[in-house]
């Protein structure tokens, strides 16, 4: 039996030592918001604060993902440049965000090279 969204937020409620109530009251949520949410699917706003109290990432909720960890956006090309993993085989993703990484890293180095040339031409013509 797959999981659902209300399972995985009971799971990590009650390794977190937190009551639905409480992660309710924390994310400003109506009560029994998120027994709602057996049926229904939350909008983003409210999910992305449960999933920040809870200190888990929206995919493993939505179950895209059976990685609990929180996605840091610094860290993950995937959200730097907005890409669906959901594609990409779970066995895939680690080297896919690397090579991400790498592009981005050379993108930003190209930029500022381009920019201290520019700089330097700017200099040169006064």
């Amino acid at each position: 039996m797959e999981e659902t969204l209300l399972d995985r937020i009971k799971y990590l409620a009650k390794e977190k030592e937190l009551s639905l109530s409480q992660i309710e009251k924390d994310a400003n949520l109506a009560k029994t918001s998120i027994y709602t949410w057996k049926n229904k699917t939350p909008n983003a706003k409210n999910l992305e604060k449960v999933a920040n109290i809870l200190d888990t990432n929206t995919d493993y909720l939505l179950g895209r993902s059976n990685d609990p960890s929180p996605i840091d956006e610094e860290d993950d090309p995937s959200m730097f440049f907005r890409i669906d993993m959901r594609n990409v085989p779970e066995e895939d993703r680690d080297e896919f965000k690397a090579q991400l990484k790498l592009l981005k890293d050379f993108a930003f180095k190209q930029i500022e090279e381009a920019r201290k040339e520019q700089e330097k031409e700017d200099k040169d013509k006064k």
